[in-house]
């Protein structure tokens, strides 16, 4: 790993403490200069949670904790851009939907293409889909296909947010989207200003603690992203 190569990973969590100690200690092994940014839900994150992650910050030196400003996944996507300071963000989940054993190889493929945004993709060669749900697959599926018609790129997956970017990627755009349509925003958004996406093949898992807090508005948010920025 490069020496000069720094990284802020966000992570937003509810009470998946579990989970995010296992993605902290596999992750803490990139022999890389890191931050871990938590953002946690004053409304959902319960004492019990925050408690154990002061534990852990006795740990990890370089993890911070704050709380999240706005509603919903996408608003503690946005406080934790607003609090990094390495040169590259990464962003990806506490319940291990995003497989942490993959950060080191897109780590690699940052710093070989340090101007690009490296993005974890489901559907190239390679990448899975572990107990998704037959109807959230087909919706998925159809609607990586719609994307397809107005962005004509080797993007497959536009909405798996497990990304690395350029620091300047991210701070340089105001996003708005607060709801799981952060994911696709945070992708046509810096792809409008020019950036280059590469994909790395990546595999979801469904997690095994917590539950899922996607709803036909999270759906929703989707379209609305796509029709914003068309």
């Amino acid at each position: 790993m490069k020496l000069n190569y720094t990284v802020s990973i966000i992570i937003p969590i509810i009470n998946e403490i579990i989970s995010l100690k296992k993605t902290l200690l596999i992750i803490n092994k990139i022999r890389i200069k890191k931050e871990f940014i938590i953002i946690y839900s004053e409304k959902l994150t319960n004492k019990k949670t925050l408690d154990e992650i002061k534990n852990i910050k006795k740990k990890y030196k370089d993890l911070r904790l704050f709380k999240q400003k706005k509603p919903y996944v996408g608003g503690a996507i946005m406080t934790g851009i607003k609090k990094c300071t390495k040169q590259y963000i990464v962003i990806m989940a506490s319940d291990l939907e995003t497989n942490p054993y993959e950060l080191k190889k897109m780590i690699k493929t940052s710093q070989k293409f340090p101007d690009s945004i490296i993005s974890g993709d489901r559907w190239v060669s390679g990448g899975k889909f572990k107990n998704y749900g037959l109807l959230k697959f087909l919706a998925n599926f159809i609607f990586q296909k719609l994307l397809k018609l107005f962005y004509k790129n080797k993007i497959l997956d536009f909405t798996f947010a497990y990304r690395v970017y350029p620091h300047k990627a991210l701070k340089k755009n105001k996003f708005y989207e607060l709801r799981h349509g952060f994911a696709l925003e945070m992708l046509l958004a810096p792809i409008k200003r020019g950036y280059k996406v590469i994909t790395v093949a990546s595999t979801w898992k469904s997690r095994s603690e917590g539950s899922s807090s996607i709803t036909l508005l999270s759906y929703i948010s989707y379209l609305r992203v796509l029709f914003k920025y068309l």
